[in-house]
């Protein structure tokens, strides 16, 4: 018989050899993980050339900017990269394998990256790259080099949408429906209605109009001399370029699409909405998209339809026009005015409509709970959304005629618990503000260099209501922890959408001349996302040789400042201590710095 002491010796080398097989093994999947595509911050270079990981070089922003190490350089991304939009990437819905339904548009809407999936560089100009022309030049010509698209000079050629022209590309100002030209159709439009001196704003009543299927946005183009402003809205579809064209042309525009989602705007935003030969299948879905529409229009608001189903006689678009009919009807829309392609609906100014509906009418009325004012990742319904009490009878929602409407307090301050005192001395800090960021401005600053902006956080668009006096536009941005502000800036006559900063914007880079971002880092901060990722965001949507204006804390402005370099935005920058204020924190600093205009061939030669 063995003694069990000596059978315990004679298994430890056995067992010696199990343990080291074993941690060899672990080690080995460690690694394999670790250089894995889907492992935290790590990416397959071979999907994703030059972008590096996105954590490389950075530390997590948790925990307060003075502790954070800096990177030595910020890579730079692939040329083929130069049009990158984050959240509307349909090469990276494919690799993530989304499943999306194409009937339904999703594939056109907002979907993120993953953390380790973003492009955490720097996206290049196109070879070739000019400062874009001045307005109101823009309006009518951009550099071909800027947006070397032409395929759609080619397929809108009988259209005057745009025509190329050497090294430029030109924009006779005609549409799908209004070829010889936007002036002359919006001219027919305010007769249609019946306006005095044949003008559509109508006495400054017609201020907010969303541009569905804009195209290059000619049509908002030409409004602007009317004193409206209008959301052009287009996807990222056939006509991918459509948009970054507007943009380009510095035309109010956004990418975006009548899809599933909820557009980003608060209800009753619009006095007009307007669809020309948009293809959009308004029938679809128990009228969901037309409903969209309903919600986004202010009481007593038009539709404004140009399409083949508004007046062909063929049996398909009769079919259409009086199924559309139909719905309009149920929807208690009336037809306001009818021409030649053209076709007025209103939508009516109470709920007395509503009411006398039979039970069981469809679409219903949507139930109380239901937040019109929600639209930030919430999806359409199918419902009618009534008036309140008091907005009951209120044409335009009781609003001022423009422009005393941009500085008049509106009625829906109190739904955000904001007095009419409180709003007069909003306007008149950020009218000091304004006034104090020009005086710093000005000697870099030429006549008409700046044209697009972005107010990164607009609490209640009193930076954008400073700027009235310049020929600039400015596209309002309210974070989604602040969103019912956004009703706010609509009804002051101003634009603007919800946006979450923990993600990237929908549009093009190169878009901005000037960003302004007050407390936007600490509150992205807090929220718990980076410094970093965001002023990456910021440089992509950023034109070369454009400016940033940064109003936070002290210890996030000289965080920010390590990173002037390396985002190369060191072509000019100041600091100062602005004026305390009513808005003004204790610990307060502003930045302003500019952006250089850099080309990758450039940066190979250093």
């Amino acid at each position: 018989m063995k003694h069990p002491r000596s059978e315990r010796v004679r298994a430890t080398p056995k067992l010696f050899t199990y343990v080291l097989v074993g941690f060899i093994a672990l080690l080995g999947l460690t690694c394999l993980y670790y250089g894995s595509s889907f492992a935290p911050g790590s990416r397959k270079s071979d999907e994703f050339d030059g972008s590096n990981s996105a954590r490389d070089g950075f530390v997590s922003n948790r925990d307060g900017a003075s502790l954070l190490e800096v990177p030595k350089s910020i890579p730079i991304c692939d040329s083929k990269h130069s049009d990158l939009i984050p959240c509307l990437d349909r090469d990276l819905h494919h690799q993530l394998k989304l499943r999306l339904n194409l009937t339904l548009m999703e594939h056109y809407e907002h979907h993120c990256p993953p953390p380790e999936r973003r492009f955490n560089c720097l996206v290049p100009p196109p070879v070739g790259y000019k400062i874009p022309l001045k307005w109101p030049v823009s309006r009518d010509e951009v550099w071909k080099a800027n947006i070397p698209h032409t395929h759609l000079a080619q397929e809108k050629s009988d259209q005057n949408w745009m025509v190329v022209n050497g090294d430029k590309i030109n924009f006779p100002g005609g549409g799908t429906h209004f070829h010889y030209g936007a002036d002359k159709y919006i001219v027919s439009l305010a007769q249609m209605l019946k306006f005095p001196g044949d003008k559509l704003n109508n006495g400054g009543s017609i201020r907010n109009v969303l541009d569905v299927g804009c195209g290059v946005a000619s049509f908002g183009a030409y409004l602007l001399s009317h004193d409206i402003i209008a959301m052009s809205l287009a996807p990222n579809d056939v006509h991918q370029n459509q948009i970054q064209f507007a943009l380009e042309r510095g035309i109010p525009s956004t990418l975006g699409v009548l899809g599933t989602k909820r557009l980003p705007y608060p209800s009753r935003s619009f006095e007009l909405a307007h669809c020309s030969r948009c293809r959009i299948d308004w029938l679809q879905r128990d009228g969901i998209l037309l409903l969209e529409l309903d919600r986004l229009l202010r009481p007593g608001g038009y539709f404004v339809y140009s399409s083949p189903e508004a007046y062909a006689h063929d049996p398909e678009n009769r079919k259409i026009g009086n199924a559309m009919h139909d719905l309009f009807r149920r929807m208690c829309w009336r037809v306001v005015a009818k021409r030649d392609q053209s076709v007025i609906w209103g939508k009516p100014i109470s709920n007395s409509c509503y009411l006398k509906r039979g039970p069981g009418v469809q679409p219903p009325l949507c139930p109380s709970g239901d937040d019109p004012d929600a639209t930030w990742n919430v999806s359409m319904k199918a419902c009618i959304t009534p008036y309140s009490v008091r907005m009951h009878k209120e044409r335009w929602s009781g609003l001022v005629p423009w422009p005393r409407r941009l500085t008049a307090p509106p009625p829906r301050l109190e739904e955000i618990g904001v007095t009419p005192e409180q709003f007069r001395e909003d306007t008149e800090t950020w009218r000091h503000r304004v006034m104090e960021y020009w005086k710093l401005l000005k000697p870099m600053v030429q006549k008409n260099s700046i044209r697009n902006v972005m107010d990164m956080s607009s609490n209640l668009g009193g930076f954008a209501a400073a700027l009235n006096d310049k020929d600039v536009w400015v596209m309002n941005v309210i974070p989604v922890q602040s969103s019912p502000r956004m009703k706010i800036i609509y009804d002051r006559g101003l634009i603007g959408a919800t946006h979450d900063w923990c993600e990237a914007f929908d549009t093009y880079p190169r878009t901005f001349d000037l960003i302004h971002a007050w407390n936007t880092f600490t509150e992205t901060q807090a929220r718990g996302c980076s410094i970093e990722d965001l002023l990456i965001e910021v440089d992509r949507i950023l034109r070369p040789e454009g400016f940033v204006i940064i109003r936070d804390t002290s210890e996030n402005i000289s965080y920010i400042k390590k990173y002037l370099t390396l985002l190369k935005w060191d072509k000019w920058m100041t600091e100062t201590t602005p004026k305390g204020d009513s808005l003004s924190t204790r610990d307060e600093r502003v930045l302003i710095a500019r952006k250089k205009l850099w080309s990758v061939a450039a940066i190979s030669e250093l």
